[in-house]
């Protein structure tokens, strides 16, 4: 064998063997980066969850604190009592207090007040 046909020997077993590093390290790369849009993917769902269920909690949470409300209101406005005279500073501020809660707002009586 000569030479050259030895250096080109030489020079064909070197670049396959580029080629095939390259093809690995191409491999390592997509699995590497499929695993990381796996886990985003997973985080990512798994941050939607906690956005709805806290949404959830917080309407929930509303709902019960507008149902106390209504209790109390009923409460109050069937105590004895609950016709007497008020002076007119002291019912304001209590309407303008009870106005603020979502479960007044369509009320006729709050519709003058402010919403927050």
């Amino acid at each position: 064998m000569s030479a050259t046909l030895r250096w080109i020997a030489i020079a064909v077993v070197a670049v396959l063997l580029l080629i095939a590093l390259s093809s690995i390290r191409s491999c390592t790369t997509a699995k590497t980066e499929t695993k990381l849009a796996k886990s985003q993917a997973g985080a990512a769902i798994e941050s939607g969850t906690d956005a709805v269920e806290t949404v959830g909690n917080r309407a929930q949470s509303d709902a019960t604190t507008d149902a106390i409300t209504s209790e109390n209101d009923n409460a109050i406005r069937n105590a004895e009592g609950a016709n007497a005279p008020v002076a007119a500073g002291a019912r304001d501020a209590g309407f303008a207090s009870l106005c603020r809660r979502a479960v007044y707002r369509s009320d006729p009586k709050c519709v003058q007040h402010a919403h927050p």
